[in-house]
């Protein structure tokens, strides 16, 4: 599929004839007066905000009659939204993006995407959700195809309350953002478990370009990307040992190392999403104009597919 722009024409088809309000999952037609909602109304940014909607008909009525390039809601809950004033929360929001992926196994240009990252991407949200429920608890998790991505929504009420400073925290913990001390990489459970799942999902993926400017020695870098030598890491890792990337790389370039894994994880999702406690996001059922792709709320993660369940019929249709 060719990623295309929606003309002004099929903006206004897809809301009259395809969108419903059945596509608005219930955790945010239940908040509607709690949220601001933004539009974008010509490819240039969400400017129209500070918008309050009361009922779902009001929203129904609103996105038929203007059919924005691009629809959102706040993450944020406020007793007055149209002056984003009376904070009350925040959703907690994880977003990976697949154009802004630091490692991809596809050739695909930069800001571009295709399947195979889109389903790289997935694969690294179901992953971030593993984490938040085995390591923390959360219950409340749902999934939204974002057009060019995932969006993880957490609706938990232990991180409604939430600030940027604890979002960022656990944003680290949940992306392997950080180096855990030598002395407890080994540990089997905790955040150590996290930053080796982490190193194992990018391992696949390393080329000699990622290692340029890292400082590792040419033939260190060489070494450890031999397949047997990757194989061998990788199994060793998945027992939770160092030893042979250790040995493979030297202490100082082993070092190293950690250090550009750490980098990579923090890239892996956008941070600015998850921090910002005001942030307002795509609305799930609106089109993703850029793409001429729906943004959908995915009931069944594991079986959805963004070429069978998110493509408008205005593209089928298209010759």
């Amino acid at each position: 599929m060719i990623f295309r722009e929606a003309t002004p024409e099929e903006r206004r088809r897809y809301y009259r004839e395809e969108w419903s309000l059945d596509d608005v999952p219930e955790f945010i037609l239940e908040t509607l007066q709690q949220r601001e909602f933004g539009f974008d109304h010509r490819g240039e940014g969400p400017s129209d905000r500070y918008n309050r909607i009361s009922t779902p008909a009001q929203l129904e009525g609103m996105l038929i009659r203007i059919a924005p390039y691009a629809a959102y809601s706040s993450v944020s809950f406020y007793s007055r939204p149209e002056r984003r004033e009376g904070w009350q929360g925040a959703e907690l929001v994880f977003d990976v993006d697949a154009k802004d992926l630091p490692l991809r196994s596809c050739s695909c240009a930069p800001g571009e995407v295709c399947g195979t990252c889109l389903a790289e991407a997935k694969e690294y949200i179901l992953g971030v959700a593993e984490v938040l429920r085995e390591d923390f608890a959360l219950e409340q998790l749902h999934f939204v195809y974002s057009g060019r991505g995932y969006h993880l929504r957490v609706l938990d009420e232990k991180v409604l309350g939430m600030q940027s400073q604890e979002r960022a925290s656990l944003l680290d913990y949940v992306a392997g953002g950080v180096i855990p001390p030598r002395e407890l990489l080994e540990l089997r459970g905790g955040y150590p478990r996290v930053f080796r799942l982490r190193l194992l999902r990018l391992l696949s993926l390393l080329s000699p370009g990622v290692f340029r400017g890292s400082g590792i020695p040419r033939r260190r870098v060489g070494s450890l990307l031999e397949p047997r030598t990757l194989r061998r890491v990788a199994n060793e890792l998945e027992e939770g040992s160092f030893t042979l990337l250790k040995e493979t790389l030297g202490s100082r370039g082993f070092g190293r190392f950690l250090e550009l894994i750490r980098r990579l994880n923090a890239e892996m999702l956008d941070a600015k999403v998850t921090v910002d406690v005001k942030r307002i996001l795509r609305l799930p059922g609106s089109l993703h104009s850029k793409v001429s792709m729906k943004c959908v709320y995915i009931k069944d993660v594991e079986r959805f597919d963004p070429f069978r369940h998110a493509v408008p019929k205005f593209v089928e249709e298209r010759s």
